[in-house]
């Protein structure tokens, strides 16, 4: 009679996921907020396990999540001290998961990554009977060659490999943002095709309802250029800092300004890169600003810039900064890469091979021609609403979870 009874107990109570998050504080990852909100809608229970950031509580609620931080690493730099930073990290988010397995329990470690080895976390409490969801943000190893700027494999990279595919293996559950990364989990990785599902990034609520514009940065005499995300070397930032010199120099245009919105660790060598090439009066960067104001921004560039150059990481990578800026209905300048020509598709211009002149040259094109440029914002939003918002992506996260309680489904 009393096992019935807590049997009955244990199906009706909420599903509990324990989710870990390294490379970011919560909420301030704008696609871990979504798949929490979508999740807590869905009726499950959860609780983040993050690093504090700039200024955040040890513990807070967000909404109906429970969410515990670690004070944040500094950015590691060669081997040490990536065997430092991710020590310290994996050690703190095994010991709040300790802390939170005996507290509240969980049925499911969602592990969101970088870094890969953040699994073993998860693979240890699959000896207790948890789940492990595999939740791929972005290629680790691929991200360590972008960051070195080296294309050359050495022992961190092969470890990064290692861990990549303990991850996969190891996973219940795996979701990649797009289907470079699932052929990645399914090829270089050995995971099951029909564990796989795939959950894009796509804009939240705030970009597609109608945006006042931020009003100090309309200015009908002159074009914004915009930009809008986090800004390490893999961003390619720098290189839309040598499109706006090509603009001034080659095609002698001074009838705009560039507005960098984010922070990060290249911030620093961005602005001596605007000194250096005498275009400092033509950039303004405003630093981080709230996710709230974010749209504002957007809604008042002319022009939207996405500069991550193409490589073996960027190729495999689906930015959110495109898809906010399509939401909100701008064109795009980018490098060409799979992913941007799937996102985007005619709602952006693409430069190949890198070439910051070819970038410069569509930026001037867009510059000269304001009927384009609102032909391609419709087709951006028209591209947005069919298909990639984050209502579509809540749909596929739901489901993955529905099927990893219920294999019948």
């Amino acid at each position: 009679m009393i096992e019935v009874l807590n049997t009955d107990q244990s199906e009706m109570r909420p599903k509990r996921i324990l989710m870990l998050l390294e490379n970011q504080s919560f909420p301030d990852d704008v696609r871990v907020l979504l798949e929490a909100e979508a999740l807590l809608a869905a009726g499950y229970e959860l609780t983040v396990i993050c690093p504090t950031g700039d200024s955040r509580q040890w513990f807070e609620r967000v909404g109906e999540c429970r969410v515990y931080r670690y004070p944040q690493p500094f950015e590691a730099h060669g081997f040490l001290g990536y065997v430092f930073e991710y020590g310290y990290s994996l050690t703190a988010l095994f010991l709040w998961s300790l802390y939170v397995f005996v507290r509240h329990g969980f049925d499911v470690v969602h592990v969101h990554t970088p870094p890969d080895m953040t699994a073993m976390i998860a693979i240890f409490y699959k000896v207790f009977g948890k789940r492990f969801v595999f939740d791929l943000h972005d290629l680790s190893p691929e991200l360590y060659l972008a960051r070195r700027q080296d294309d050359r494999p050495n022992i961190v990279y092969k470890l990064l490999l290692f861990f990549e595919r303990l991850a996969c293996r190891g996973a219940d559950r795996l979701i990649a943002t797009n289907a470079s990364q699932r052929d990645i989990q399914v090829n270089r990785c050995g995971a099951d095709e029909k564990d796989c599902s795939i959950v894009r990034n796509g804009p939240n609520g705030l970009f597609l309802s109608e945006v006042q514009a931020k009003q100090d940065l309309v200015d009908r005499k002159k074009i914004t250029l915009g930009y809008v995300g986090a800004i390490g070397i893999q961003d390619g930032v720098d290189y839309m800092v040598r499109a706006v010199h090509e603009l001034k120099v080659q095609h002698q245009r001074e009838d705009f300004i560039a507005v960098i919105v984010g922070d990060g660790p290249a911030m620093k060598q961005l602005r001596k890169l605007a000194v250096d090439l005498d275009v400092q009066e033509l950039i303004c960067f405003t630093g981080g600003i709230p996710f709230a104001s974010v749209p504002a921004y957007i809604a008042a560039f002319d022009i939207c810039l996405t500069p991550d150059p193409s490589n073996a990481y960027n190729d495999s990578c689906t930015t959110i900064k495109t898809m906010e800026y399509m939401a909100l209905r701008k064109p795009t300048v980018c490098f060409r890469t799979r992913e941007n020509q799937l996102t985007a598709g005619d709602a952006a211009l693409y430069a190949n091979n890198n070439d910051v002149s070819e970038f410069s040259r569509l930026v001037c094109q867009l510059m000269d021609e304001p009927l384009l440029r609102a032909s391609m914002g419709e087709i951006a939003r028209a591209r947005i609403d069919n298909g990639l918002t984050w209502k579509h992506q809540a749909v596929s996260l739901v489901s993955l979870y529905e099927s990893l309680f219920d294999p019948s489904i």
